[in-house]
């Protein structure tokens, strides 16, 4: 197939060539923001799983026989924490209850997390309950 090139559209090209430089500087930033956004806000979210996690394995640690205050409270703040995030505090709270003639144990954990991209502060919190094997 043959091609012609009209002489008018070859000098609107040349104009046009710095126009795609333009367009890619515009969109990059904003690209490089979205990506960036996006990987705080799954670092946020797996920080909430591994909370949730560790206070779950904690409840269950205290519902066994022979475990120890210490112990549950390790296992309730053994949770990632994400790289550049800081602690702004955290806290643990065991407590066991009766419901129906059932002995069971609770544990609470509150941390506080500052994000560094966003320069705020979230607060999680994480709570798990077990059958107390210690009361049967």
């Amino acid at each position: 197939m043959l091609c012609i090139r009209l002489p008018h559209l070859k000098a609107r090209l040349k104009c046009e060539q710095g126009s795609q430089v333009v367009g890619f500087a515009l969109v990059v930033p904003v690209l490089v923001s979205v990506a960036l956004l996006l990987v705080e806000i799954i670092s946020v979210v797996i920080c909430q799983v591994s909370l949730s996690t560790a206070t779950k394995a904690a409840a269950h640690l205290a519902a066994l026989k022979g475990s120890t205050g210490s112990q549950v409270s390790s296992a309730a703040t053994s949770y990632w924490t994400p790289i550049g995030f800081t602690s702004c505090g955290n806290s643990a709270v065991t407590k066991h209850t009766r419901f129906s003639g059932t002995s069971f144990v609770e544990v609470r954990v509150q941390q506080c997390f500052e994000i560094p991209l966003l320069g705020k502060r979230v607060q999680f919190d994480s709570a798990a309950r077990e059958v107390d094997e210690g009361e049967l």
